[in-house]
């Protein structure tokens, strides 16, 4: 399989600095005791739900869905998972 330019260069130039991109990461990670696991985010979103809500609790989670830097519904999902999360606890 033929490596992309962008791929070819990008190895290139960490190899030029003396790294490599094979070596273990974990020294990148450590300490980041403030990670939380993702279970069900990355599972095919294969079932709908209608939920009705007032346009300004919509309008609160759109806001705070921003400040976090993600789409609203995604946000919601997260934020159930996290109930879910604080249940099992």
């Amino acid at each position: 399989m033929k490596k992309s330019k962008k791929t070819s260069k990008a190895k290139n130039i960490v190899q030029k600095q003396g790294d490599s991109l094979d070596h273990d990461m974990s020294d990148f990670i450590q300490g980041a005791s403030g990670w939380k696991r993702i279970r069900f985010e990355f599972m095919p979103k294969n079932k709908t739900v209608t939920i009705r809500m007032s346009e300004e609790l919509l309008t609160a989670l759109k806001k705070k869905a921003q400040a976090s830097g993600i789409d609203y519904q995604k946000f919601i999902r997260l934020k159930l998972e996290q109930i879910i999360d604080d249940d099992a606890a």
